[in-house]
């Protein structure tokens, strides 16, 4: 994560200058020791806790009119609730049940430092008819809680969604990806916007102009005319938004499965690898689950037609794996296979989601390791197989 700002912004500084008392972390505003009335009496410790967007140091509401609140449920001076049961994720294993939604008359609060002294004085207010003297703002304080997530800026959408304990499940693994022209690429751009420490890549190729027209993303016509290999290229991309990526400008293969060491998780995305079922066999001993996707298309009389495959190997499960190459010596997948932006995208979306299931991200009714999709039906069907 990039170090935060060296002092506050406008908002925090008027909200300091009132004396509030508040915290960034976890992607979230959390304004505290906010007086209350609960269903059992006064209290000091209630909290507002705002998802904030943090662009070059400057903080902004990333909601609309309403705020989060953790404590108790807060009620007005005559016992009726302010706020309605609404759990929201912030971080730390914190969860704010209550949520206040007070929209102001034009629409929408104009700034942050608003609408923060007018949820804090609704509270206060409410306390105050209990005791007089206590107050919002108990002294100035403004303290940043580095996440330590592997990410060049903060995960907003992650706070917004309130999805921070879900995608905790991320932490602590490293995924390689084998091979990342069609498919592989777009599983990148996919898992590099997940938590996962650390990403590997390998891929001997250079990135040519087919490439750049089934890969996420628009690259510059001098990125092309420079041959890049394509695992630096993409390695290169991507360290803009994560940390922890490392390239292999090599294709994987018997002699070099040292590469995949560390890997908790892989997506072989390879289909021209010659060495995949000794691949897939060194993985399944070492207990490494991994993911197999592979696409099948070509012209007919009708348009295009065939299928997308994603096959998972999870550890503990009977299955058999591949004893063949994907494709015969020789043989070459650019001129025998169509690929096409869309489809590729659409693979790596059943492998990524495959893999979420596994970690427990997505709510899997029955487990099944296979995902196949049918073009000429627009077919989706799971089942098991290799």
């Amino acid at each position: 994560m990039s170090s935060p700002p060296t002092g506050p912004d406008d908002s925090i500084a008027e909200l300091l200058a009132d004396g509030y008392d508040m915290v960034l972390e976890h992607g979230h505003l959390v304004i505290r020791r906010l007086p209350y009335l609960g269903p059992s009496g006064l209290h000091h410790d209630g909290c507002l806790i705002l998802p904030i967007n943090d662009t070059n140091g400057v903080i902004t509401d990333a909601t609309d009119h309403r705020i989060w609140f953790a404590g108790e449920e807060p009620r007005d001076e005559n016992g009726r609730a302010l706020a309605s049961s609404n759990q929201h994720d912030y971080g730390g294993g914190r969860v704010a049940g209550y949520l206040l939604s007070f929209k102001p008359a034009s629409g929408s609060y104009p700034h942050l430092l608003g609408k923060i002294r007018h949820y804090a004085h609704i509270l206060r207010d409410a306390a105050q008819h209990v005791d007089p003297t206590v107050t919002d703002t108990p002294g100035a304080a403004f303290q940043v809680v580095e996440d330590g997530l592997p990410l060049v800026y903060r995960d907003t959408n992650t706070t917004r969604a309130g999805l921070t304990t879900l995608n905790n499940r991320f932490r602590g693994h490293t995924i390689a990806i084998v091979g990342v022209g069609g498919t592989g690429s777009y599983i990148l751009d996919q898992v590099a916007k997940t938590w996962v420490d650390r990403i590997i890549i390998i891929d001997g190729d250079e990135f040519q102009n087919h490439n750049a027209y089934r890969a996420p993303g628009a690259a510059a016509h001098e990125i092309l005319r420079a041959k890049r290999n394509k695992a630096e290229y993409f390695a290169e991309e991507y360290s803009r938004m994560h940390t922890g990526i490392t390239a292999h400008p090599v294709a994987l293969t018997r002699n070099n499965l040292h590469l995949l060491e560390g890997a908790t998780f892989v997506f072989l995305a390879a289909a021209d690898a010659q060495s995949r079922p000794e691949i897939m066999q060194w993985l399944w001993e070492r207990g490494i689950p991994f993911i197999d996707v592979g696409m099948s298309f070509r012209e007919g009389e009708g348009g295009l037609t065939g299928i997308a495959k994603v096959t998972a190997y999870l550890p503990g499960e009977d299955v058999t794996l591949p004893s063949a190459p994907a494709i015969t010596p020789g043989g070459d997948d650019y001129g025998s296979n169509i690929q096409i932006a869309e489809l590729n995208g659409l693979n790596a979306a059943l492998a990524v989601i495959q893999w979420k299931r596994y970690l427990g991200f997505y709510a899997t009714h029955e487990k099944k390791n296979q995902t196949v999709y049918k073009l000429y039906l627009n077919e989706l069907r799971n089942g098991e197989g290799a």
